[in-house]
Order: C-alpha cells, then structure tokens, then sequence
C-alpha cells in the first residue's frame, strides 16, 4: 500500500466528513489505482534537492521584483495585511463559529494580469508566517509564468505539476524551507503542455484532501493566475476554501470585476476582494503600494461593494 493510501485509510477510519467525502477504502484504492508509484523516488533526485535547500527571503531582491513594498511603507503595509489576514484566518481555524470547509487553502488571484495578484500573495505568505501558532506554504500556481519561483531561485526543482505528473507520492519532500520560521515554498515545477488537466484531476483533489487536512495550523496561499485568462485558475478555485480577488485601483474595469466574479458564482465559498494600489486612502496621502481591501462572501453580481 502506498503513503497515499495510507493517509487516505487512516483518514477513512477517523469517521470525519472528510473521511465520508472521500467515500469507503475499497473506493479510494480503485480511483487512486493509477497514483501507485514508486516510494524510492530513484527517478526523483530533485526531490532530495529540494529537502536540502533553504530559500533566503532577501527583502532587497524581492523589493528590485517589485513584490514587497520600499522600505518606507514596510509598516504601513504590515498593518494593511494584518486587516486583511484576520478574517481568512479566523475563517481557517473556525473562529467566527462556523470553520469553513477547507478554510485553510487560500486562492489569490484577479480578473485579469498585472492587477498585483502575486505581490499580495507573497504578502499575505509573509504576514502569516509572523503568527506564533501557524505556519504558511506558499504555493506557485501561477504555472505558466511560476513569477515567484523563479524571483525565489527555486525553478529548477520539482514542484507542484511534477508532483501532478510523473512525481513520487509524498509531496512534503517537495516543499522547500526558507529562513523564515513557518515559512515553506512548493515552486510552480516543470511546464506542462496538460497542466490545465492536472490541477482538475483526481491527484490535485488528494492534495487538496492532504493540505487541507494534515495540518490544520498551516495556512496554503495558492498564488494562480487571471480568472478570465487562462483555464488553471478555474480548476483550483473548484478546491480551494477561500477565494482572494485582486481588484487594481482605477485599472481594472467593473465589467471585469462582475465577469469574474460570474466566474466564481457557483463555488459557494467566501470570495474577498482586495483593492490595490489605491492612489487616495484618505487624509490627501496618496502611494503606489497602498492596500485597502472588502471582505466578505459574495452572494450576488452587485459587485465590489
């Protein structure tokens, strides 16, 4: 029996709904039939890469990407991404009565490019990783263009779509450390022509299952592209527990804003909306990198708010 089956038995047996989810043993060993692979992981060398390496989060590299704020409104953005953290976390741990299914996998993404949608999820990765009781995966899904894994140097190892295709069966090999305490990387991994596929087949469900349920106290920031630009970021918001929406400042159109949100109507998950680079947060203060942001699940077309 492989770890997979294994994992999936033992959470079987616990009697949870997600255990009833995922249906009797004798299902699970015949849907997951195909994912028996080998557990030496001979044809994998890069996954013991991966174990060895620590990615180091240098501000000065990450600020020349454009994807943290100068320094001078380091703090300034630290309190915007506290606002915006809380509610996805208490979501996450079940703290406004009611845990919300898979609250813990979070999908950033926008209606279309260059709204800044990889910025905020470095951000929000960040600012998670300072609680002292969770830890946050940040996972590059963004698979055509893998900005993050690249900016980080971890584009050469095996990441999430080799884990979907040809990888061995224990995806934690695959995450890669950094010098942050709680801080973990899954890079975007080789190119696919059939990527699209993959992130909408049965093995991206069970890592759905296993990141969502292994560990409640990790907090999964998916960074995945345009909704209305390509086909990957559709076949995650199907598995994800929280939708981030990027909505850029006196750029993106509200044609768009209601197109994308049309796109995520049927997912019945809480959708927020993050308003960047606002150029007026009030007291004539005006900056390139200022982040307000609405919060809440979105039951009808009528808009941002």
């Amino acid at each position: 029996m492989s770890k997979i089956q294994e994992a999936l038995k033992r959470l079987q047996d616990s009697g949870t709904p997600e255990a009833k989810e995922l249906g009797n043993a004798g299902e699970i060993s015949s849907q997951l039939a195909g994912l028996e692979l080998d557990p030496s992981n001979e044809d994998d060398p890069g996954g013991e890469k991966a174990r060895s390496v620590t990615v180091h989060i240098d501000q000065a590299t990450l600020r020349a990407a454009c994807l943290i704020a100068p320094d001078y409104h380091d703090r300034m953005l630290a309190d915007q991404y506290r606002d915006i953290k809380r509610p996805l976390i208490a979501n996450a741990l079940g703290k406004r009565g009611m845990q919300v299914e898979r609250g813990n996998l979070v999908m950033v993404t926008s209606a279309i490019a260059g709204e800044g949608k990889t910025f905020s999820s470095l951000n929000l990765a960040l600012s998670i990783s300072q609680e002292q009781d969770l830890s946050v995966l940040l996972v590059d899904a963004d698979v055509a263009k893998s900005h993050i894994s690249t900016v980080l140097e971890v584009a050469d190892m095996p990441g999430l779509l080799d884990f979907l295709d040809t990888g061995g069966d224990d995806i934690e090999s695959l995450l890669v450390p950094t010098d942050l305490d709680g801080l973990a990387i899954l890079p975007a991994g080789g190119k696919r022509e059939n990527a699209t596929e993959l992130l909408s087949g049965s093995r991206m469900e069970w890592l759905a299952h296993h990141l969502a349920f292994v560990d409640k106290h990790r907090i999964v920031i998916f960074d995945t592209p345009p909704l209305l630009q390509t086909s990957e970021a559709k076949a995650i918001a199907h598995m994800a527990g929280q939708i981030v929406l990027i909505v850029k400042a006196e750029s993106t159109s509200q044609a768009a804003v209601l197109e994308a949100l049309h796109v995520l109507e049927g997912e019945e998950k809480p959708v927020n909306l993050v308003l960047n680079q606002a150029r007026d947060m009030g007291a004539g203060r005006s900056y390139e990198y200022g982040y307000g942001y609405r919060y809440g699940e979105i039951a009808t077309r009528d808009g941002p708010g």
